[in-house]
């Protein structure tokens, strides 16, 4: 029995969402301001010009990033899409996983600090 398909979503709505929660992300900020500063000359006459430069750079390789990650993965799932045996596979091998992560996890012993 397959489950229902899930209601249409707009691409505009999608967007809003995923840049609300990037914006809304504390952990972005603390990024930028722990590792961005390095690069920023402090005594420099150019600090806004620099930290916009770099906040730049790092936003055009995530876009080009997740495009990759978005594109690959969208041909992934078209070719396991309709193949419900094969989706019954990856879902065993993915749950094999996740229990031998945990079995390993639970029998590491842990470092006295």
């Amino acid at each position: 029995m397959s489950p229902a398909p899930a209601p249409a979503t707009s691409i505009w709505r999608i967007f809003v969402q995923g840049a609300l929660t990037n914006i809304l992300n504390p952990k972005v900020a603390l990024f930028f301001l722990a590792f961005l500063p390095q690069f920023v000359d402090p005594q420099g006459t150019q600090r806004l010009a620099a930290f916009l430069l770099l906040g730049t750079v790092f936003n055009t390789t995530g876009l080009l990033w997740n495009l990759s990650v978005a594109w690959s993965s969208a041909g992934i799932g078209r070719r396991f899409d309709g193949l419900p045996a094969r989706m019954h596979t990856l879902h065993r091998i993915a749950g094999a996983v996740f229990v031998a992560l945990g079995i390993k996890l639970a029998l590491t012993a842990r470092e006295a600090s």
